[in-house]
């Protein structure tokens, strides 16, 4: 019963990680990014046998990756203008897009 419970936890916790993230860089980069990069790192969490650690994971992993993206001084404008301009189309691959525009630029 307590995996089952804990199992039922990780996607609340994940969230609620979402959207603490999400209003801790709203200045910085659209709501779909941080969600997107949220869900980035929990994909291969999500089938953990041991699920107790995988929000606190997800949460260093998400961090890290949400600084590397706001380290460049037109991360913002780019990553806005992407996430906002692109309909039909996965928020994973202008995710890509942005990334291979920033490391092209740099």
């Amino acid at each position: 019963m307590g995996a089952n419970t804990a199992e039922a936890a990780v996607p609340d916790a994940i969230q609620e990680l979402t959207d603490r993230l999400t209003a801790s860089y709203a200045h910085l980069l659209a709501a779909a990014i941080v969600r997107d990069v949220v869900q980035d790192s929990y994909r291969p969490l999500s089938n953990a046998r041991i699920p107790n650690y995988v929000p606190i994971l997800v949460e260093h992993s998400s961090r890290t990756k949400l600084r590397e993206l706001t380290r460049r001084s037109d991360s913002t404008v780019l990553l806005r203008e992407h996430s906002d301009g692109i309909r039909g189309r996965s928020i994973t691959r202008a995710y890509r897009r942005v990334r291979v525009a920033l490391t092209r630029s740099a």
